[in-house]
């Protein structure tokens, strides 16, 4: 598949990502069933033991082991969902009762019934997919563990026993059962108190008059804010302090964790505007600006942005007058602009809480400029260390780490424009594959005093996969194709199979458009591997990229690595015929067919037939690059045709 979104945690799930291997149908007979339930049952009874290191070799060893032992674990009763301490409920694969497809002589796949039980409780049910392919003559690995059920399923029942059989002294720490209690003291008070923080043995309360609605409120997944009252659900946020003192006046529409910027700082917001609080009560920048830039200067503390005017927020908490300063200026100085860092530490430098039995990470809202350079979520939810007895798997969506990387500056069009790149790599203590990469790209417009950002996807392969190329081959850089055009060519990891059966594409640089519409930087749709064929006319700059290609027969991971610096006259054939496939064009060689069987504009699942002939589809670029390619393979033919 083309284009496929980041695939976000759902509640209590541990997906086992190993990958998908391609695997070359031969005209062998198909094993028996009899011949699977043997292997099944070897494999219970290894579940049964509790052997951990008899049930890895019944694993295909090209898998991710550290995400492999995870999943043994659990299957010998060995751990939690989070790997900490021993379950506390038992598990049973039902595999005489297991659904066996044999899809071919070599690929199997099986769904086994587990079933989860306790003493005092409700017996619950699940099902557990594996995908198996014969080795040789009655011997088998398990390729791959489709766990998204099984392990939902599991750690729902892991905390429904939980809840059912631990105290509150089990499962949270005196810090948070005391603000357990205060909190409802200032429900009388207040519509909601929302979270606590605990700042040097001190407990301060996110209260809020009106209707609060945490995914309305603050969209978890994407950067929509409601800054504003809204006719139906109208709130106000404030905090409150350990002597119960209201110490930010119930007014604002967010308010950020404490020190998230600055130390003993609050920043808070309303109406789209930025300022910050001491937490004493005090003022310390109004809110009247629309971005906060922490900067590492001699003598200024950060930038302040209104409207197109800035200002210097000193160390001594003074404010400047307006200065002649553009954001390219001071681009360079903002925190961690140009380093690597972990949010996770930011995150716990004060401990935010749900004021919830339920949601049991914590909370953190992190600096507004973060979020405005695209660097993190307007909200995060990460480990939380004063729920010692909860599961902090519970929500799906809490984090152990949140890495930023800086990757380096591009700057373009006679230094006009200035392009930074970073790496992002999230850790979901239920994550399907442990962490999630994807880069960002931060565009300065010198001329226009602007910034813009977008995510720019690092993973090209088929299945769910997240996995971001490394080596020498992972580039990054920008073209300014006009002014509001640009080329960024990022490395990524690819899945281009040739038409040669012996070589297959996984990694090299894939190329976004993005263009600037309504002041926004939008990416251009895009199905093709080979993006720049759509949108630009071809040279031969674009023959010089760094691919790494496998070579060889048989599963992926015993072919040959090899890293190429140039398109190679396969490549340019696929490229090529990318073009027509992005019309539906109907390829009479079966194997082009089956090359493009992925591509969502070819493939689009609506059972209509594909087109004979696209020549009036072809754009003019279209043409000139089919042209130009042709000329570089030495075989003119005609724009208008595609490979036999």
């Amino acid at each position: 598949m083309k284009t496929k979104p980041i695939v976000i945690a759902v509640a209590s799930v541990i997906l086992l990502a190993g990958i998908f291997l391609i695997i070359r149908h031969k005209d062998t007979a198909k094993p028996g069933k009899d011949e699977i339930s043997q292997f099944l049952n070897g494999f219970n009874n290894r579940v049964k033991e509790g052997n951990t290191d008899s049930l890895l070799a019944y694993f295909d060893a090209s898998q991710n082991i550290k995400i492999l032992h995870r999943l043994i674990n659990l299957l010998a009763g060995k751990s939690s969902v989070n790997g900490i301490g021993k379950a506390n409920f038992g598990l049973t694969l039902d595999v005489d009762a297991s659904k066996i497809k044999i899809t071919s002589s070599e690929l199997i796949v099986a769904n086994i019934p587990a079933k989860f039980s306790h003493d005092s409780l409700t017996d619950r049910q699940s099902v557990l997919i594996l995908k198996i392919h014969r080795t040789a003559a009655n011997q088998f690995k398990i390729l791959q563990v489709d766990a998204r059920k099984f392990l939902a399923d599991y750690g729902a029942y892991e905390a429904y026993v939980k809840s059912k059989t631990l105290s509150d002294k089990d499962k949270y720490s005196p810090e948070t059962l005391a603000a357990f209690k205060t909190a409802t003291q200032l429900k009388s008070r207040y519509d909601s108190v929302i979270w606590f923080a605990h700042v040097d043995k001190k407990v301060f309360f996110y209260v809020v008059k009106g209707k609060w609605d945490l995914d309305k409120d603050i969209s978890r997944y994407r950067n929509i804010n409601r800054y504003k009252d809204s006719v139906i659900e109208p709130y106000k946020m404030g905090l409150v302090d350990p002597d119960l003192k209201e110490v930010i006046p119930v007014e604002y529409d967010l308010i950020h964790n404490i020190s998230a910027t600055f130390p003993g700082l609050v920043e808070v917001e309303k109406d789209n505007k930025r300022g910050f609080y001491d937490l004493n009560g005090k003022i310390v920048v109004p809110v009247n600006y629309d971005q906060v830039f922490p900067i590492e200067d001699d003598i200024n503390l950060a930038v302040l942005r209104n409207g197109s005017d800035y200002f210097y927020l000193k160390k001594d908490m003074g404010i400047s007058e307006k200065v002649d300063i553009k954001i390219s200026d001071f681009f360079s100085k903002i925190k961690n602009i140009g380093n690597r860092f972990d949010l996770y530490t930011n995150a716990l430098s004060v401990v935010t809480e749900y004021n919830s039995r339920k949601e049991n990470g914590a909370v953190y809202i992190p600096p507004s400029y973060l979020t405005d350079l695209n660097m993190i979520e307007k909200m995060k939810d990460f480990k939380n260390p004063l729920r010692k007895g909860s599961d902090d798997d519970d929500n799906g969506d809490v984090h152990e780490k949140y890495e930023v990387g800086f990757s380096g500056t591009n700057k373009e069009a006679a230094n006009w424009l200035e392009a930074s790149f970073y790496s992002i790599r999230d850790y979901f203590l239920g994550g399907r594959t442990e962490f999630y990469d994807k880069k960002n790209i931060v565009i300065v417009d010198k001329k226009n005093d602007r910034v813009f950002t977008q995510d720019i996807q690092v993973d090209y392969t088929p299945g769910d996969g997240t996995a971001a190329l490394e080596g020498i081959c992972d580039v990054n850089s920008i073209k300014v194709i006009n002014d509001s055009l640009f080329e960024v060519k990022a490395g990524a990891t690819l899945s281009l199979d040739l038409y040669d059966t012996t070589k297959y594409v996984d990694g090299g640089p894939y190329y976004h458009y993005l263009a600037i519409k309504d002041n926004k930087l939008v990416e251009l749709p895009d199905n093709r591997n080979f993006g720049f064929t759509k949108y630009v006319k071809m040279d031969d700059s674009y023959l010089n990229a760094c691919y790494t290609m496998l070579v060889g027969t048989g599963f992926f991971d015993k072919r040959e690595k090899k890293i190429i610096d140039h398109i190679t006259p396969e490549m340019l054939r696929y490229m090529k015929n990318e073009i027509y496939a992005d019309y539906r064009y109907q390829f009479k060689d079966k194997r082009w067919i089956n090359v493009f069987e992925e591509m969502a504009s070819y493939n689009m699942g609506d059972n209509k037939s594909n087109n004979a002939n696209v020549d009036d589809s072809l754009t003019e670029i279209d043409k000139y690059n089919i042209s130009w390619i042709n000329s570089r393979l030495n075989k003119p033919k005609p724009n208008t045709l595609a490979s036999k």
